[in-house]
């Protein structure tokens, strides 16, 4: 069975949604919809669009999804070439877009049809993107049939966002022309958004804020390695039942500290203090994970994500 390509949507804050695009697919749009609706539509005070991980798919899935949040007529995304017409996709003039507040997440893995849409939000002002810079994937490629069942993509144009940025990272030559369109390996220039904000073009989306995953610290290194959480929390549920109303208690924690001394994991009072919030998340998730489904950790996951905790400070929570 094929996974949806809006595969969770909850809530990580009073009012504040959140949702993972893993791909664009024809149907992305309307799940999209779906499951903003779910969530309270125009009732949410903002929303976290989480495009960490997606390699992007159908382009028209991306515009239709970033017309749920542009004004009408607003420009998405403009392709150009050497040989292929100036082409620019904008928003319907019949749109009725979301009006409430935006974040986006984007990673190093964040490619194609979803740097599109996040280019075109960030430009428009629509949304702060946050995480590390996006892959940069920005050509256009026609494919030519050959014999033998075989054919030729060629590379025949490039996407570039409203302000005139350039999604394709820099390519290995010097300079690269195509149609009139260049793309140059060089330094990086800055661009406008609608509201004069300065952002950087040179290939990718630059997120307005940079936030990198933590570092593993020793005593992670050691959990996460001798898969010390999933082993308790399949121990725990062998003898206790959970809800969604569980939570880690001082107790709970002081039975896993026990648990990792008899696996002769024995941290300091110092490094244990420093990962004490760390230890008790990634408890309930793989309990959650276990007794409640991946979906449930999830959303406890979400609460210690560096990006999302970022993201709900820029949406005012």
């Amino acid at each position: 069975m094929q996974t949806p390509s809006v595969d969770r949507a909850f809530f990580v804050a009073a009012g504040i949604g959140y949702i993972r695009v893993a791909s664009f697919e024809e149907s992305t749009p309307q799940l999209v919809k779906e499951a903003i609706e779910r969530l309270g539509g125009e009732h949410l005070s903002g929303l976290i669009l989480d495009l960490r991980n997606n390699p992007g798919g159908l382009v028209t899935a991306a515009v239709e999804t970033a017309s749920l949040f542009l004004p009408p007529a607003s420009t998405i995304v403009t392709v150009r070439g050497r040989n292929v017409a100036e082409h620019t996709e904008k928003v319907s003039e019949r749109a009725r877009p979301y009006g409430f507040k935006l974040a986006m997440l984007v990673n190093e893995k964040t490619a194609s049809a979803s740097e599109i849409v996040a280019g075109a939000l960030q430009d428009h002002d629509r949304a702060t993107v946050l995480g590390v810079p996006s892959y940069g994937k920005g050509l256009v490629q026609s494919v030519f049939p050959l014999s033998e069942g075989t054919g030729l993509a060629l590379t025949t144009a490039l996407y570039y966002t409203p302000s005139g940025r350039s999604i394709q990272k820099p390519l290995d030559a010097t300079q690269f022309e195509l149609a009139g369109a260049t793309a140059h390996t060089g330094g990086a220039r800055q661009y406008r958004t609608d509201k004069g904000r300065a952002v950087t073009g040179g290939g990718g989306i630059q997120p307005d804020f940079v936030v990198y995953p933590p570092e593993l610290s020793r005593l992670r290194q050691v959990l996460e390695a001798s898969a010390s959480f999933p082993n308790y929390a399949t121990e725990y549920l062998s003898q206790h039942k959970v809800t969604d109303e569980f939570e880690v208690t001082p107790q709970l924690l002081d039975r896993f500290k026990a648990y990792l001394s008899e696996r002769d994991i024995q941290p300091g009072v110092a490094e244990w203090s420093a990962e004490r919030e760390y230890v008790e998340n990634r408890l309930k998730t793989e309990i959650f994970n276990q007794a409640l489904g991946v979906e449930k950790g999830d959303e406890v996951e979400a609460q210690r994500d560096p990006v999302i905790r970022k993201a709900l400070e820029t949406l005012g929570r």
